[in-house]
């Protein structure tokens, strides 16, 4: 069987360009919203002050590095699609409001294939390496993140909550999770969050919702390079339903955001996965051993980025 896609060469530097320069300004945005609480705090905690000057450093480096991973996810989808000769557009990086508005700045960034993947596992790869290095690269910023942060007593921690100058987080990705853990900081302390580690934060949970096996998420790319077509959109309704059911079974302990996503990734699937998942070109090429291991760690990321109840 043949299958033929059509494809066309469009130019849209432009786009690209303006997209991007709204993406940094609005994360930048959110960088120096994140960099005033923290410093704000700091200095009350060592009675100094902290001058603009270094606020809109760590503004700069918070947006630079929040935009090198999301760069190293779509350069991983990059480096797969060249390899096996799949033509694409983009990167386009997606500007949202800022946290001065209640959001973080931005939806991450997509590209778009121009054809089907040639096989079963061009499809595996490119669905695959856009995940894995972004994890990567939040993982690096990650170590840095929870290294700057500072920890304080947990009678110090409450009193800040309750006069609103810092916030209890609801849920932690997992491998965030893992790295605080592993910093000692004495049974009766927590940690101030540097915004550093708030980047690695952010990153692990888009992972995760990009890990969903939905649609043309890369998840779906991923599971769909074993799957038929139907098995494959019926996967994609089970997980939806698995995630509201734990959004509302967690819901008092910081569950929400289960609830959260189950419901946007419900809309995507009405208005992005009404068509089947097209697969590779040739559905009938071979899986091998090394493909199955392929999944493993494509599991293995879902788990290290699952957002955890914290309350």
């Amino acid at each position: 069987m043949i299958r033929i896609a059509k494809y066309e060469k469009t130019r849209d530097t432009f786009k690209r360009i303006l997209l991007f320069t709204a993406t940094f300004v609005t994360i930048w945005l959110t960088g120096y919203y994140l960099s005033e609480g923290y410093y704000y705090v700091l200095g009350k905690m060592i009675n100094t002050t902290y001058s603009t000057h270094v606020l809109m450093l760590w503004s700069t480096l918070y947006t630079i590095l929040f935009l090198a991973a999301l760069g190293a996810h779509e350069y991983g989808h990059i480096i797969a699609s060249r390899r096996y000769g799949v033509p694409i557009s983009g990167p386009y990086f997606i500007p949202a409001p800022p946290a001065q508005l209640g959001f973080i700045g931005t939806l991450g960034s997509i590209i778009s294939m121009k054809s089907l993947p040639p096989s079963r596992r061009s499809l595996l790869l490119i669905g695959l390496m856009g995940p894995l290095l972004g994890f990567l690269s939040g993982l690096i910023v990650s170590v840095f993140g929870v290294l700057l942060s500072i920890p304080i007593h947990y009678s110090e921690a409450v009193e800040l909550i309750e006069a609103g100058e810092a916030g209890l987080i609801p849920f932690m990705p997992m491998a965030l999770a893992i790295l605080i853990s592993l910093r000692a900081i004495g049974e009766e302390y927590t940690l101030l969050l540097h915004p550093m580690a708030f980047v690695g934060f952010v990153i692990f949970i888009v992972t995760f919702f990009n890990l969903m096996p939905i649609g043309q998420l890369d998840g779906g790319h991923v599971v769909r390079a074993f799957t038929s077509h139907k098995l494959h959109n019926l996967i994609g309704y089970i997980v939806v339903t698995i995630l509201m059911l734990a959004g509302l079974a967690l819901f008092q302990i910081g569950g929400q955001i289960y609830l959260f996503m189950g419901i946007v990734l419900s809309i995507f699937k009405l208005i992005f996965g009404s068509k089947p998942h097209p697969g590779p070109a040739n559905m009938f090429s071979k899986i091998s051993k090394q493909d199955y291991a392929l999944l493993v760690i494509y599991v293995i990321l879902i788990i290290l980025c699952v957002p955890i109840p914290m309350l």
